[in-house]
């Protein structure tokens, strides 16, 4: 009997969130998992300080894939402070000590972070520090900073007044004779405290949950800006101490490139951009060799077959004649925005539609095709929009996207879609939501003509050019098959 390749069906592309894959299906984080330009690596060595890229790009992938590896290691501490429900904004407000800006902003998220950094070691069995540090510790304890209730429910106090904290008897500094310190004063004491341990263990606060997070206000940009540059400064500070600890922040591109920062450009010689188009430069290789190395891991041991090296050979080689695409796998990718997860969603979708062990036919694929771009990708796309704008946004999304999907053309002017919306949306706000669909990468711009025209996404940037209201945009393939827009030429 002929050996065949195992059954679509059978194997496993992994979950759309790194968070709920590592608790569901860690396997696929360990063996499964891909180190897309050594960012596990790098960052495992302290090396990285940033991990940049866009919403679904493996940010959160990174860190779950060094926790699982790390939680059997007693030397080895990963903590991860997902800053998703923290009120980022807020931190703005927390005077701990200085003059409200930008200054006493960072040194806020200097004092957050430092909190974390020093109870990580405290945790360490291995560390070495004098007895008097212990006292710090017993005084963070009773007050509630460190091994406590989650913080975020002390900052809504916190900004609301000067924090302070009772250090009494605490025996960390003889010279203070108040019977209380500000956070200022705090963060210099946890800084000196630092100074006096000593570990061969490696500590890493690894900072996430910023995905979903749009700078809408002047605070929050502020904010952002301010805590890169904690971040910066915090790590120069642990290496000029000889200490194995390091703070890594997983941070949008778009979002990288916007914030106030005076240290972000420093920051780039530390950080590691996950960019699977290359920059444009790349055909996706990369992401497919993540795909091949996740069902790798999913094969029985048991398994009598053909083994598996690549989908693409073993389930996508039949030519097709879909617009300008005669091979299966370039045509799948051009309804991706070159990311881990949009792969992973319409690869789930192929083996809905094609269960077998067999070729995918041209007439399955366009039926995975249209269910991931129905379903997944409208919704990451609406879900991407979702807080751009302030006060009943949901219903202006709404709108905004009931517009562009009656279209007449993938190709549009910003005039177009104002004539629709008028008096629905200001022309603000559709500049805001159009220019948020292109950082998401639902929305393209036309360059140059002729010969020389080109079409100009976000994740896909080697042909030049930005966003513009002047810009002639082009909708992404996937919301022209959702929509069922006419097709001119290809993105």
């Amino acid at each position: 009997m002929r050996k065949k390749y195992p059954a679509l069906k059978m194997l496993d592309f992994g979950l759309l969130d790194a968070g709920e894959e590592a608790r569901e299906r860690p396997v696929m984080l360990t063996d499964g998992y891909f180190d897309f330009k050594d960012a596990a690596y790098r960052v495992a060595q302290g090396e990285a300080w940033a991990v940049v890229g866009s919403k679904g790009s493996g940010k959160t992938a990174t860190f779950s894939h060094l926790d699982l590896l790390w939680a059997e290691h007693p030397e080895r501490f990963l903590l991860q402070w997902n800053l998703g429900s923290f009120p980022v904004s807020d931190v703005t407000q927390l005077q701990i000590g200085g003059t409200p800006g930008p200054t006493n902003t960072r040194a806020a998220w200097e004092f957050l972070i430092l909190l974390r950094i020093f109870a990580s070691m405290m945790n360490d069995q291995g560390v070495y520090h004098p007895a008097s540090i212990v006292g710090l510790h017993k005084a963070l304890v009773a007050g509630g900073l460190v091994d406590g209730p989650d913080l975020r429910t002390r900052f809504v106090d916190w900004s609301k007044s000067t924090l302070k904290i009772n250090i009494l008897g605490s025996g960390i500094d003889a010279s203070l004779q108040q019977s209380s310190v500000t956070a200022l004063q705090l963060s210099q004491l946890l800084r000196a405290a630092l100074m006096r341990m000593r570990s061969t263990s490696r500590h890493i606060l690894a900072i996430d949950g910023l995905d979903s997070f749009f700078a809408q206000t002047e605070d929050q940009l502020e904010s952002l800006g301010a805590l890169l540059d904690a971040t910066y400064d915090l790590n120069g500070f642990f290496r000029e101490m000889d200490l194995r600890v390091s703070v890594v922040l997983a941070i949008r591109h778009d979002m990288y490139v916007q914030v106030p920062s005076t240290d972000s450009a420093k920051l780039g010689d530390r950080a590691v951009e996950l960019d699977w188009s290359r920059n444009g430069a790349g055909d996706g290789e990369e992401l497919w060799d993540l795909l091949n190395t996740k069902v790798r891991t999913s094969i029985s041991e048991n398994f009598d077959g053909l083994q598996l090296g690549d989908v693409r050979k073993a389930y996508l080689s039949t030519p097709i004649g879909i617009g300008p695409y005669s091979y299966m796998p370039s045509y799948i990718m051009s309804h991706t925005r070159y990311l881990p997860r949009d792969l992973v969603a319409l690869m789930t979708c192929v083996k809905e539609v094609h269960a077998g062990s067999g070729q995918v036919s041209q007439a399955e694929i366009q039926h995975a095709v249209r269910i991931y771009s129905e379903g997944y990708f409208l919704r990451e796309i609406s879900n991407s929009l979702s807080r751009v704008l302030s006060g009943g946004s949901a219903f202006k999304v709404g709108t905004f996207l009931d517009a562009l999907s009656s279209l007449t053309s993938r190709e549009f002017k910003f005039e177009n879609l104002a004539s629709e919306l008028d008096g629905e949306l200001s022309n603000i706000e559709i500049r805001s939501l159009l220019k948020q669909l292109f950082l998401v990468g639902g929305l393209g711009t036309r360059t140059g003509a002729g010969q020389n025209r080109r079409t100009n996404f976000y994740f896909r940037r080697a042909a030049g050019g930005g966003f513009s209201r002047q810009s002639t945009y082009v909708l992404h393939n996937s919301l022209v098959v959702a929509w069922n827009l006419p097709w001119s030429s290809a993105s």
